[in-house]
């Protein structure tokens, strides 16, 4: 009998984990309106929606970072945040050249400061590396740190590297909700 109420437990919990989970509606997460809904302030004008991106739908986006000096910058909008929480960004990407790009949760406070900063050691990010050539799926979980009202979703190629990769169908949700 035990075994059986043991099973019967196993077999619905991940139905339990998954109705945990809330999604944040990112605006235009397959980027299939362009860069509408995303902050491409500090960019560089190396990101944009095309076509040769897409892995699902007609666009997606594409990074090319042909400077040592300069990085991209594209990031969500900003969604309220609980501290302690757990937040995860998951999406599609692959590398078309080089690598040195990551996609990151950011924290801000109530000043929006960010509490997620390599200073701190504490950033969350998952970069796509030079051997990820085919379309992959990619997740990260962070935990919202102390102080913590927003976060984000931000893609960013590295400053001293020279990349061009591709990424689409983002999603973020926050999960113990």
């Amino acid at each position: 009998m035990k075994a059986l109420l043991l099973a019967a437990f196993i077999s619905l919990a991940p139905a339990a984990a998954a109705a945990a989970e809330t999604l944040l509606a990112l605006t235009n997460a397959g980027f299939e309106e362009g860069l509408a809904g995303w902050n491409a302030t500090g960019d560089n004008a190396m990101s944009a929606a095309v076509p040769e991106a897409a892995r699902s739908g007609k666009l997606g986006l594409r990074v090319t970072d042909g400077s040592q000096t300069l990085g991209s910058s594209v990031a969500s909008k900003r969604f309220p945040a609980v501290p302690g929480r757990t937040y995860e960004v998951r999406f599609q990407a692959r590398a078309v050249k080089g690598e040195g790009i990551a996609v990151y949760l950011r924290f801000f406070d109530a000043k929006g400061a960010f509490l997620t900063r390599p200073e701190l050691k504490n950033q969350i990010n998952v970069p796509v590396r030079r051997g990820d050539t085919e379309w992959k799926a990619f997740s990260k979980e962070g935990v919202a740190p102390a102080g913590s009202v927003q976060v984000e979703v931000w893609i960013h190629s590295f400053t001293k590297n020279v990349v061009t990769a591709d990424f689409d169908d983002l999603v973020l949700v926050e999960k113990g909700s």
